[in-house]
């Protein structure tokens, strides 16, 4: 048991010898400073009082406080979290084998978005991309998505309109290329809200729906750090962009000397950034440098696939 007296910090071992017929009490006095405290030998019929001025302790006592002190100070055992119970991999494991993709779909999202098993990041990215070709790619429902049924007079555009995506996207999730829609199809529709995270040091270009991997492009930035970094909105979209060149000169779609590739995703301009944003290029060995004049560039099929998702409202990060 330990009282605190003073200044002094005091263990009491309490050592019964019977041949004696006497306790002994041996005092350990914090940086060995010799303690007041006073000892009075038992006799028949008194109990041994130890004391330093007003505080008095008899052994009945000291025993009492010993059992008392072990219980109060007996460890809580505190309930195991879920998440400390079952790592992260176990779970994703467990998710699998149970059929449960999606969430195990979103714990592997969050591994890789955050990096929090780097030596692991192209193993999670994989397995994602995998997850992901069920998940987004295809026309197997999903809770990404909302299943939908043609009514009478739908037309595909107006159907995007109303669920805030691209008819190009939903032509795609369901694998065709309708030339009319039939009443009773069923349309597979992504829901939700798209992100884009742009890393400048890594090169590349990460696309979220509703905060979770959908995939990841290789990317090129701007020389000599021309990429601002900041948080973006998308001003508008175009195919087979016109390039106006920032040293004078446009160019159409088709011109050798047009760089934008396919598509162009521009973003909305802010004091002294004024005309960036994603596009193709004619220039695919360049992807994976700081070979532009500041907007990010892709490859013509991969940012074919993100202008699909893309809509208004779609933020874009771009970090360091």
């Amino acid at each position: 048991m330990i009282f605190i007296v003073g200044v002094f910090l005091c263990v009491f071992n309490i050592d019964k010898n019977t041949n004696a017929g006497t306790h002994e009490v041996k005092i350990f006095a914090k940086n060995n400073q010799k303690s007041s405290l006073l000892l009075a030998k038992k006799e028949e019929d008194k109990d041994i009082v130890i004391y330093k001025k007003d505080i008095i302790i008899r052994p009945d006592e000291l025993k009492a406080g010993s059992k008392k002190d072990a219980e109060e100070f007996k460890p809580v055992e505190r309930p195991v979290s879920k998440k400390e119970e079952m790592p992260a991999e176990d779970t994703i494991d467990k998710y699998l084998k149970e059929g449960k993709k999606y969430e195990a779909r979103n714990i592997l999202s969050e591994l890789f978005i955050n990096k929090k098993i780097p030596e692991k990041q192209k193993e999670i990215k994989e397995r994602l991309d995998k997850l992901n070709e069920e998940l987004i790619f295809s026309p197997l429902p999903s809770p990404d998505a909302t299943m939908y049924t043609v009514q009478p007079g739908d037309v595909l555009a107006r159907i995007a309109k109303r669920y805030n995506t691209n008819y190009e996207l939903i032509m795609k999730m369901n694998g065709t290329v309708p030339k009319r829609l039939n009443i009773g199809d069923q349309l597979k529709i992504l829901s939700g809200k798209t992100k884009i995270l742009i890393s400048k040091s890594d090169f590349t270009l990460t696309l979220l729906l509703n905060e979770h991997y959908v995939k990841q492009y290789r990317i090129a930035t701007g020389r000599n750090n021309k990429t601002p970094v900041g948080t973006f909105e998308v001003k508008n979209k175009m195919k087979e962009p016109v390039w106006y060149s920032p040293d004078g000169g446009v160019f159409p779609y088709g011109h050798k000397e047009n760089i934008l590739g396919t598509r162009w995703i521009g973003f909305k301009d802010k004091p002294d950034l004024r005309g960036y944003g994603i596009h193709g290029t004619t220039q695919p060995e360049t992807i994976g440098t700081e070979s532009s004049n500041g907007c990010i560039r892709m490859l013509n099929s991969d940012v074919e696939e993100l202008y699909d998702f893309v809509t208004l409202d779609t933020e874009i990060i771009i970090q360091r």
